[in-house]
């Protein structure tokens, strides 16, 4: 039964209510507005409108809010009801604490102070009212102090090095397994020792991470190795008791990248080095990929050691066996420091190795870093050879060995001689620096022979040799020589030519004489040919040439032409031929009728060049005087002389022995 008060509440409420729809119901006909109004019933029932969250056992921060409402669930303002608040469902025999009764204020009872002493899961309380159909909040939990740590989600596992689907959540609990909902505990989490593969690395978004209303929820949680041993997860925190996981299994996934498993330990330059790369095909956790047959490819990373140097390998692309590319005889020719290599294959993300150096090696070879650049016979070159000495890679390795220059044999013109300021040259710091080097004979294809004791040589790079400007004259036929007034067997021949001997192709008139102070004073050269004779693609070929006076000194002829070096030809005699001429070599004076002259006739036997033949053939000869029919005769000697002569004109001729 209501008492009195509250009947009178009631009752005051129920009229304070009709009078307020009369109103709106005058005014709505008043103003003819056929607006919808919300008619609030008598209170009927309660309802909690503010649940009771998670609390401490003990704490006085649990709160609940009461709503008195109608049939239809409005609230009634004017309500004023007494509400009073139990447990109603009491998992650990806990006790409300705090006001438990309050009156409403415009329809609603608020609590704010309440407590429940022991921890438990799943309370509820119940709240009533006189009348009034009662309420039952959610249920709740009242924790106790945190102790220990619980995964309330169980990693799920997958495959090395790639985020599981199942993240793990760890909780902090009180003694009976209660989450403590106000705990921000830093919580780690960490492979469990002896569980997976041994060196296996856990890794997360964040680890540790604080707890959030008493949950740690991980993210990105992944294991790079896989393991046929199944994993567990133990997660930590301060004074807490652990917690372990349930177990899972990390297996190998796809083929995502490359890894050096072997890195290169470098060496000297152009030398195979003694550890050499080995490239393995993982997945995302470095886990071998046995079933990957890519092929891989090895560079020098692009910006790393000397610029320029070249990475060779028996192979530099190898195709994995069973997931791994095992490279042989990798070397760098250039020596460097900070060398890194490259390893790439399709699909795949690339692997860098460690940095090494490659340093400069012992000397095995020669090597033109400034090749001859060629030029006209006989004429030093604009560019000069340059050698040096260097390792198996091409480096410059300081020596100063001595290194010698020689045209290449079969290479341009036979015969040709190269001569340098020396053609041997020691090396300074390596390098052999030829000077003023230069080859006589013009021709195609020449090629430089560099060679040193103990070295590898070298061959310079092919070059000609082209005529010069014409600078001398040569004889090339030397003149034969021979008796007086008779033309020689061999006549002299004069080719005009560069400072290398090289026939130049000119038409220069050649001038040819006796050599002043050779041969006979007085003697002439005459030949059939012009004489000067212009030559005909830089030759002059003399013919008929002779000189009359034999002599007992040897004969030189010299060879000119404007603008050139003459030429001297080897020395030659002229003997006195045979005879074929007599001559009078004193003339006959004449004089008185019947009178010996006072000078004497005398006749030479002589050759063609007007030599005294003083023996062979000839030499004895028989010689007549005649004065027209008159004739004289003697065979003492060559010479005759008269005691008395004729002043009439003689005849003279030779007679035969």
């Amino acid at each position: 039964m209501s008492s009195p008060s509250q009947c009178s509440t009631r009752f005051y409420s129920c009229v304070l209510a009709i009078v307020s729809l009369c109103l709106i119901a005058f005014l709505t006909g008043c103003t003819g507005a056929q607006s919808a109004t919300t008619i609030v019933g008598p209170p009927a029932k309660l309802a909690i409108t503010t649940q009771p969250g998670n609390v401490a056992a003990g704490s006085t921060t649990l709160s609940v809010t009461v709503s008195i409402e109608d049939a239809n669930g409005h609230v009634v303002t004017t309500s004023n009801d007494q509400v009073t608040l139990a447990i109603q469902t009491n998992p650990s025999s806990g006790t409300l604490s705090g006001t438990v009764q309050a009156t409403a204020v415009a329809g609603i009872a608020t609590f704010s102070n309440l407590s429940i002493n022991n921890s438990g899961s799943g309370y509820t309380i119940s709240a009533s009212a006189t009348s009034l159909t009662g309420a039952t909040t959610n249920a709740f939990n009242v924790f106790g102090p945190a102790t220990k740590l619980a995964f309330t989600t169980q990693p799920g596992g997958g495959t090395g090095g790639t985020a599981w689907t199942a993240q793990p959540a760890v909780t902090v609990e009180d003694a009976n397994g209660i989450p403590v909902s106000n705990n921000t505990a830093m919580i780690n989490l960490g492979i469990t020792a002896g569980t997976g593969a041994s060196g296996a690395t856990l890794g997360c978004t964040a680890d540790p991470i604080a707890a959030a209303a008493g949950v740690a929820s991980f993210t990105g949680c992944k294991i790079n190795l896989a393991s046929g041993n199944t994993y567990t997860l133990t997660a930590t925190s301060g004074t807490l008791a652990n917690a372990v996981s349930s177990t899972f299994s990390i297996t190998v996934g796809a083929a995502t990248q490359l890894m050096f498993t072997t890195q290169p330990s470098g060496g000297s330059g152009g030398t195979a080095w003694a550890t050499q790369p080995v490239v393995t095909v993982e997945d995302a956790g470095g886990n071998t990929v046995t079933s990957s047959t890519a092929s891989i490819a090895l560079a020098i990373t692009s910006g790393t050691g000397t610029s320029g140097a070249n990475l060779s390998c028996t192979n530099n692309s190898v195709a994995a066996a069973a997931g791994v590319a095992a490279f042989a005889a990798c070397k760098i020719d250039k020596a460097g420091t900070g060398y890194t290599l490259s390893a790439t294959a399709t699909g795949l993300t690339t692997a860098t190795s460690s940095p090494f150096s490659v340093t400069i090696g012992a000397a095995t070879k020669l090597a033109f870093t400034t090749q001859p650049g060629g030029g006209t016979a006989a004429t030093a070159w604009a560019a000069q050879p340059v050698l040096a000495i260097e390792d198996a890679g091409g480096n410059t390795v300081s020596s100063s060995l001595s290194v010698s220059l020689a045209i290449t044999s079969g290479t341009g013109t036979s015969g040709a001689t190269l001569t340098c300021t020396n053609n041997s040259v020691a090396a300074t710091a390596g390098v052999a620096t030829f000077a003023a080097c230069k080859i006589d004979k013009a021709g195609n294809g020449y090629t430089l022979a560099a060679t040193a004791s103990g070295l590898t040589g070298a061959t310079s790079a092919a070059f000609n040799i082209t005529v010069g400007a014409a600078s001398q004259l040569i004889f090339t036929t030397q003149p034969g020589g021979g008796t007086g007034g008779t033309a020689w067997a061999a006549q002299p021949v004069i080719t005009i030519e560069d400072a290398g001997g090289n026939t130049v192709s000119s038409t220069a008139p050649i001038a040819l004489a006796i050599t002043s102070g050779t041969g006979a004073s007085g003697a002439a050269l005459t030949c059939t040919s012009a004489n000067p004779l212009a030559a005909t693609a830089g030759v002059a070929t003399f013919a008929g040439c002779k000189i009359d006076k034999a002599s007992g000194n040897t004969y030189t002829l010299t060879a000119t032409s404007s603008g050139l070096s003459n030429a001297v030809s080897s020395t030659f005699t002229i003997a006195v031929g045979a005879a074929s001429q007599l001559s009078f070599t004193t003339q006959p004076n004449g004089g008185t009728a019947a009178t010996a002259w006072t000078q004497q006739p005398a006749v030479t036997v002589q050759d063609a060049g007007g030599n005294t033949v003083t023996t062979g053939t000839g030499s004895n000869a028989s010689i007549a005087l005649t004065m027209r029919n008159r004739r004289v005769r003697s065979s003492t000697d060559m010479h005759f002389e008269f005691a008395r002569g004729d002043s009439r004109r003689c005849d003279i001729r030779r007679l035969q022995d």
